[in-house]
């Protein structure tokens, strides 16, 4: 009787083991899919680089509001699934630089010719998205973004973009309104 309750007792041992372990990987699947949704995000901006200099201007305009969804639902997932790390934080910021940043500039630039008006606003556009950046970072907001987020900026120049208009005047007052004191309610 006690050898059936040893085999038992060590079939029992061996599934909790594989059911912990089964549970430990959905946990670190949970805790990774903000970071996942953010390094999509990132992916998406890098695509959009790539189109842009090989001419497919639409595509890229596409990549960058296909960022901004992985961008809405990176911070949305890691509220709703309470898992937040200071990793997700820095990484969402550099990813928005490249998708909402880098990626535009470089897109309207290679849709606008060559003029002063367009090199001031291909280097203020992620200069100041960078800087509006990093002072939330420094000093996060709850109610309210100051400035203009840069996500938003991104997504007003990708969907000109997409019709292919450019105006380096727009990009240059988005840039102003980024680094603004202005405060904009959060959704």
């Amino acid at each position: 009787m006690s050898r059936t309750n040893e085999v038992i007792q060590e079939t029992n041992t061996a599934v909790n083991i594989y059911l912990k372990k089964g549970d430990q990987f959905a946990q670190k699947l949970i805790r990774g899919t903000p970071n996942g949704l953010t390094l999509a995000n990132l992916t998406c901006g890098l695509f959009s680089l790539i189109m842009s200099m090989n001419g497919l201007h639409r595509f890229a305009s596409l990549f960058i509001l296909l960022a901004a969804v992985c961008d809405y639902f990176d911070g949305r997932v890691a509220r709703m699934l309470r898992v937040s790390s200071a990793i997700g934080a820095q990484l969402d910021s550099l990813a928005d630089v490249v998708s909402f940043g880098v990626a535009p500039a470089i897109l309207a630039h290679s849709i606008q010719h060559w003029s002063f008006l367009m090199i001031i606003a291909f280097i203020s556009f992620p200069l100041t998205g960078a800087w509006r950046l990093a002072r939330f970072n420094v000093n996060p907001t709850h109610d309210y973004f100051i400035g203009l987020p840069i996500p938003a900026a991104g997504i007003v120049v990708a969907l000109l973009a997409l019709f292919s208009f450019v105006s380096p005047l727009i990009m240059i007052g988005l840039a102003l309104l980024m680094i603004s004191p202005l405060q904009i309610p959060k959704l």
